[in-house]
């Protein structure tokens, strides 16, 4: 067998596997948008300023986001040059719909980065042959590339086969799912326009959501309730705190309120006006939605706070729209 064809088979075999591993993904991601071969272009044109630091940030029309904010997967290899490969999941900074992964491939000899656009599984077809024209006519010219990056989408492979991604406890619960949720008494905002807390809502229940297409607010059904209790050593879990006041400020016929507190756990995510954010990542002077009259109302960030109280336990909802209210401000799902 020819170095040529066993070349072709190692491209083939990772296209299969990238394929099955995006399936997986965005099975689990609420209604991914659909990456075209533009996009996957101006995706491999970005710069990243410092890959060990620049996990969370927007470029353009897109967001990265390190993969379940792991650091990088590192290879040394007989050579003696390391390699590295890091994951970013891809969101559209527009509505935030998951269009699928960035993984940026460093040499540590001679600090070459090369990038692989992975698209997701529903992706324009042009965009995953850009894909396979990187692995055969990128790839292979770069010795342990192709090896590392096969490594790192059959690991992710694995891990996902074997019940899901995210480091995870003794007890095999994941340690991301105590980071995306809400004290048990947040108010739920319901279509009209009244609340429940988060804590009483079961699934199956209508509550106000945010259709991001159209820009606006819409009934959405809840398909998860999920309640979480401290991982041990832990007894309470903290919540992140940001304030919020209207955006257009003082009017002629209009006193300031007092800024109103919302919280959640520190990596629950918020819609900004830049797009998906981390609730702990929100600074002052950002833009947050709120729910006023039956529209949404831009409100800025006047203070924040890592950690404001704690809670014994903690809740988070899924839902078929991807977002809801809680005390009337915008929130995405995890």
């Amino acid at each position: 067998m020819n170095r040529h064809f066993l070349s072709f088979l190692f491209v083939l075999a990772s296209a299969i596997a990238t394929n099955f591993f995006a399936q997986r993904v965005w099975a689990q991601a609420p209604a991914p948008g659909v990456m075209t071969a533009t996009d996957v272009a101006t995706i491999k044109s970005i710069k990243i300023g410092n890959l060990d630091k620049d996990t969370y940030f927007k470029s353009g029309n897109f967001i990265l986001d390190r993969y379940e904010e792991r650091p990088p997967y590192v290879f040394n290899y007989s050579d003696g040059i390391s390699r590295k490969i890091y994951l970013y999941k891809v969101y559209a900074a527009a509505d935030t719909r998951e269009l699928g992964l960035l993984a940026v491939y460093q040499n540590g000899k001679t600090g070459d980065l090369k990038p692989f656009v992975i698209p997701g599984a529903n992706a324009d077809r042009k965009a995953w042959d850009l894909y396979i024209d990187d692995l055969k006519y990128v790839g292979e010219k770069e010795p342990g590339l192709m090896s590392a990056l096969g490594f790192v989408l059959s690991r992710e492979m694995a891990t996902l086969l074997a019940g899901g991604a995210g480091a995870k406890t003794d007890d095999g619960k994941k340690k991301e799912e105590y980071n995306f949720c809400f004290a048990p008494e947040a108010p739920v905002t319901l279509p009209n326009g009244t609340t429940k807390a988060i804590a009483e809502l079961n699934v199956g229940d209508v509550i106000l959501g945010y259709d991001a297409p159209t820009h606006t607010l819409v009934p959405t059904r809840i398909t998860g309730v999920q309640a979480h209790a401290p991982v041990a050593p832990a007894t309470q879990i903290g919540l992140s705190g940001v304030w919020l006041t209207p955006a257009e400020g003082l009017t002629a016929a209009r006193t300031l309120p007092e800024p109103m507190l919302f919280e959640a756990t520190p990596n629950h995510p918020v819609l900004t006006a830049t797009g998906r954010k981390p609730l702990a990542e929100v600074h002052t002077g950002e833009t947050l939605y709120r729910h006023e009259l039956g529209a949404l109302v831009p409100y800025r960030v006047v203070r924040t706070s890592k950690i404001t109280r704690f809670a014994d336990t903690v809740y988070t909802l899924s839902t078929d729209r991807g977002a809801f209210l809680i005390d009337d401000t915008l929130v995405l799902d995890k």
